[in-house]
């Protein structure tokens, strides 16, 4: 197909200029790339890769990064090493958008994507996106935080009739995470319970400036937040569950027998996988991760977070970063 075809020969082009810049040239990029897919560990390839075969070269994308320069940056180990575990021409289909991996996904121009849980729940609903392997993340967590001298606020109940700062809308946990928590607490912000104010990056300044009678985010924001405020001026109304993983997904048309193909070498080769994604030191949210089994069933509450949101329509959420 031509979107395939022209995202073929730009990955091609990228990375054999990257490697022409090594002193010694094909053979430098064949070693590094090896070494960095496994830092010293082999990979197993895995049999019944013909499964796959028809659907040569598997493309791969990542949601959350812009432009096959940093696709190529972020994940070429990963590419090499899903080459050598499944014995397939594997290449890279950079996407601008969850619309665009969406519509690369039914259109067969994506055939492996790793996402988040908020852009799953989209791409399962409007491209029926498979479901491979979860990966998990270390202290993955939502959190709602509240002013230390604020006596008012106890519990999650204690903000109704509050005003509640998010990350901008769609961030699973920033923003959906958050609402998760609230509905929980038999709080309802479509109904008015809670004042839901979204802001695209200036949330901990703005409740830091006295906006707003708490904050949801990340739990790991706590940090920020004390910078901000002070290190005893905030502290955690309450934390939340660990979130859904971001997961590999395959697209429909490659068929069961492949998809289960790829989702045992990605399993078989996790800990190869995984260096592979965080050796360049771009995908650190990755240190300590696992492969889990993934199932669509995980991310239903994700789910109940869009229509607590106001998006019944999955698809409506804004097509944004998480």
């Amino acid at each position: 197909m031509p979107r395939r075809l022209l995202a073929l020969s730009a990955a091609a082009a990228t990375v054999l200029t990257l490697a022409a810049c090594g002193d010694n040239g094909e053979d430098e990029g064949e070693d590094n790339g090896a070494e960095a897919a496994g830092s010293g560990a082999e990979v197993t390839e895995v049999e019944g890769g013909e499964a796959c075969a028809e659907h040569e070269p598997l493309m791969f994308s990542d949601t959350g990064v812009d432009g096959l320069e940093t696709l190529v940056l972020e994940f070429e180990d990963f590419r090499v090493a899903l080459e050598e575990a499944t014995g397939l021409e594997v290449d890279f289909q950079p996407m601008t958008s969850r619309t665009a991996a969406s519509i690369a996904l039914e259109n067969d121009d994506l055939d492996i994507l790793l996402t988040g849980p908020a852009e799953y729940v989209v791409l399962k609903a409007e491209a029926d996106a498979i479901p491979l392997v979860g990966v998990t993340r270390e202290d993955y967590r939502a959190a709602i935080f509240k002013r230390s001298d604020d006596d008012s606020l106890q519990s999650l109940e204690d903000l109704q009739g509050k005003t509640l700062l998010t990350k901008d809308v769609g961030s699973t946990s920033g923003h959906l995470g958050p609402l998760e928590m609230l509905v929980h607490a038999g709080l309802d912000p479509n109904a008015g319970d809670v004042t839901v104010v979204p802001l695209d990056g200036t949330e901990r300044e703005a409740f830091a400036a006295g906006d707003g009678d708490a904050i949801g985010t990340g739990i790991k924001d706590l940090e920020d937040l004390q910078d901000l405020m002070g290190e005893d001026a905030v502290e955690i109304l309450e934390g939340g569950p660990d979130l859904p993983n971001d997961l590999f997904v395959a697209r429909v048309g490659l068929g069961e027998e492949c998809a289960a193909y790829i989702q045992e070498a990605l399993f078989e080769n996790q800990d190869v996988m995984i260096e592979a994604i965080v050796a360049t030191g771009e995908n650190d949210k990755y240190i300590g991760s696992e492969f889990v089994y993934a199932e669509d069933t995980d991310y239903d509450d994700t789910r109940r977070a869009f229509e607590a949101a106001g998006f019944d329509n999955y698809a409506d959420l804004p097509d944004e970063d998480e």
